[in-house]
């Protein structure tokens, strides 16, 4: 970094050290908002509280001298500069629902030795806050920039990215874009993504031994660290001689307990984002793939058990079963998650969520996993693929922002493919440049979320620079 940019370096972290508490309290008051998506209502097309995080981010940029506009209540736009925007920020204030494990209430954020706990505090809200103070910022010290700058914040991330899809397709997106809702160095090639549904139903059987019900997962794009089986027909003790063993296989807790004449058979694993599902514990094939060794009567039900283990054996993260194992040099190896269950005496319904590799843009990926599932006699209900996401490496953008983190971290700069889709998933040249910091596994959509303090208030500074950096020429 030569000496303005040194100087640049200098006013920013000073404007931080005056502001940085500032920042954090406006962190807590949006973590306190729990905006899972909802069901729709007048006003809030995603939920009543994906709509509060929206209006209380607006009242916070309302209360610097913003002006806010709003698109279709999803989200909310905050410009700076001159002229139409050359440089944006994308980040989104939903979250992922909680989930189990939490050591504190996950909505009353808590700082503990340096870390910052609560859901949200990294995916997205954190960074969130990051770049509308990284805004603020540059506002005060930098008035005089020769382009624009935009901030978008919005909500239906973690179900989807239709709003930005939505949004895009009716304002043109600024030239340069960033989100800050994956990795550090910088995210460069996104893979692509395929969420399939599938289900079959039957005439209700009750022959003993059976299993009357499952239930795993809640989102297709989490690792289901829970669930829940009831059998019928089977003793206790040989059901324990069961979850001692694949306990042990698959490194799942599955134990069992009498409800009646009926067991309740309970996997708990780890949660972790579909991007990569290696991170986690799939309580979902763990319990089914002991459910599928089991002795029951040769019902519909526990022949769909045995197919769905056939299909996603417990730690197959890369379609290996459904034929569609695959890598490329660019975005890496397909990746795979078996999302959610649902299992009862009449019929089942389930997804999976596969981030895909670019060399699966040329291939029949739908056209070979419907061939798998009626193999099985398995109807595929609903399904969708987008394709691979890349920027060159050797773009401005990229250069300058890889620039910036070694800059301020001492690091060295570098381009990552990831499994992740972002905000910035459809718009030519879009990067995702942090906040997961290298190294570190931070409980992203998973118990006990965090993210360091001091790293907070650095991406902030970091995102400041870049703004100067890329809008100081016309």
């Amino acid at each position: 970094m030569d000496d303005h940019g040194a100087g640049i370096r200098r006013k920013i972290e000073s404007w931080f050290d005056k502001y940085s508490d500032e920042m954090i309290k406006d962190l807590e008051r949006l973590v306190a908002v729990k905006s899972v998506r909802g069901l729709p209502e007048e006003g809030a097309p995603y939920g009543l509280r994906s709509r509060e995080a929206l209006s209380l981010a607006c009242s916070m940029l309302e209360q610097r001298g913003f002006e806010v506009g709003w698109f279709e209540d999803i989200m909310i736009t905050a410009d700076f500069g001159p002229g139409p925007p050359k440089m944006g920020i994308l980040a989104h204030l939903d979250v992922v629902d909680a989930g189990e494990g939490w050591d504190t209430d996950p909505y009353e954020m808590v700082i503990r030795d340096g870390r910052i706990f609560g859901r949200g505090v990294l995916d997205n809200k954190g960074p969130s806050v990051a770049a509308m103070y990284a805004m603020y910022c540059v506002r005060d010290l930098f008035p005089d920039l020769q382009s624009g700058f935009r901030l978008i914040l919005g909500s239906g991330e973690e179900t989807g990215c239709d709003a930005i899809t939505l949004h895009i397709s009716k304002n043109e997106p600024p030239p340069h874009v960033f989100t800050p809702d994956a990795d550090y160095p910088l995210v460069n090639t996104e893979k692509g993504r395929a969420a399939v549904f599938f289900g079959a139903s039957w005439a209700e059987e009750t022959t003993l031994p059976r299993i009357v019900s499952v239930a795993g997962g809640k989102t297709m794009n989490v690792v289901p660290n829970r669930a829940e089986a009831v059998i019928e027909g089977i003793s206790l003790s040989e059901a324990e001689v069961f979850c001692r063993e694949y306990s042990d296989k698959t490194n799942v807790a599955i134990t069992a307990r009498p409800d009646g004449d009926r067991l309740i058979v309970t996997a708990e694993g780890e949660s972790t984002h579909a991007a990569t599902p290696q991170r986690g514990r799939n309580a979902q094939t763990a319990l089914v793939s002991m459910l599928a060794a089991m002795q029951f009567s040769q019902s519909k039900g526990f022949h769909y058990i045995r197919a769905l283990n056939r299909l996603f054996p417990h730690g197959d993260y890369h379609g290996r079963a459904l034929g569609v194992a695959m890598s490329d040099d660019i975005s890496g190896a397909l990746t795979l998650n078996f999302g959610v269950l649902r299992l009862t005496g009449t019929g089942f319904a389930g997804n999976f969520d596969s981030r895909t590799s670019a060399c699966a843009d040329d291939t029949d990926l739908l056209g070979i996993i419907r061939a798998a599932f009626e193999s099985e006699g398995i109807a595929l209900t609903n399904s969708t693929l987008s394709k691979c996401h890349h920027t060159p490496e050797d773009s401005v953008f990229v250069r300058a922002l890889l620039q910036i983190y070694s800059e301020y971290t001492g690091k060295p700069g570098f381009c990552l493919a990831v499994g992740g889709q972002t905000y910035v998933h459809d718009i030519p040249g879009g990067l995702a440049f942090g906040c997961n910091q290298p190294g570190v596994f931070h409980n992203i959509h998973g118990a006990n979320e965090f993210y360091d303090v001091e790293q907070l208030i650095e991406s902030a500074e970091m995102f400041a620079h870049a703004i100067v950096d890329m809008c100081s020429q016309p």
